[in-house]
């Protein structure tokens, strides 16, 4: 199970909301007895969220001069904030209570997907001899699919069916024998089937290969 952590890159956060982000930070770290010797110091940010609250300001209807001063300070600001921030996940150790009370946005844990519903399935002459295109109907939070195929009569345990995966819904199987009836499933994966190797399987497709 993965762990939380405060979120320490603020390269995509706004503007406007980096200097009330860094401004909550400096209060809710100001006397924290949770973070007793905090490098940077508090006051070394409170000086760097001034001066880019300033920048930031003179910036909205100032010269290019005040563009590239503001994208400066920006800049110092988040290098500051990610120094601080590695001493905070360094302290807490994981402890959400901790974390939660440094002002930093803290990391979410994802939920479980679990075993995704089987998808339809639609197979199709790919452009050259002995080439099969697949395309899956697309499944929320699956992290790729997996299509099995074998020449027919198909064995009965999946195991012994060829198998590709495809980070997609769609993909080309090639290499297989022209002339030769293949039947086809796909499923759509995520870590826990492929930890388990549990999948729902969609409607088998028999198909002639040309």
């Amino acid at each position: 199970m993965k762990s939380q952590k405060a979120n320490i890159s603020f390269s995509r956060v706004r503007d406007n909301e980096l200097a009330s982000t860094a401004q909550n930070i400096v209060n809710k770290m100001t006397g924290n007895p949770n973070f007793t010797d905090p490098q940077p110091t508090i006051e070394t940010i409170q000086e760097a969220t001034h001066a880019y609250s300033a920048a930031l300001a003179k910036s909205k209807d100032g010269s290019k001069e005040d563009t590239a001063i503001k994208n400066a300070c920006r800049l110092g600001l988040e290098t500051l904030l990610f120094t601080l921030g590695n001493y905070v996940n360094l302290i807490a150790e994981y402890d959400v209570v901790k974390l939660e009370s440094s002002g930093y946005p803290i990391s979410k844990i994802p939920e479980p997907v679990g075993i995704l519903a089987a998808p339809s399935l639609m197979v199709h002459y790919g452009q050259n001899p002995g080439e099969i295109s697949v395309e899956m109907s697309p499944i929320a939070k699956a992290s790729g699919y997996i299509v099995l195929y074998s020449t027919l009569p198909a064995p009965t345990d999946n195991a012994e069916w060829y198998d590709k995966l495809f980070s997609g819904a769609k993909g080309t199987l090639t290499h297989l024998k022209s002339e030769t009836k293949y039947v086809f499933k796909a499923a759509a994966i995520s870590p826990e089937a492929n930890k388990m190797g549990l999948y729902n399987f969609s409607d088998s497709v028999e198909k002639l290969v040309p």
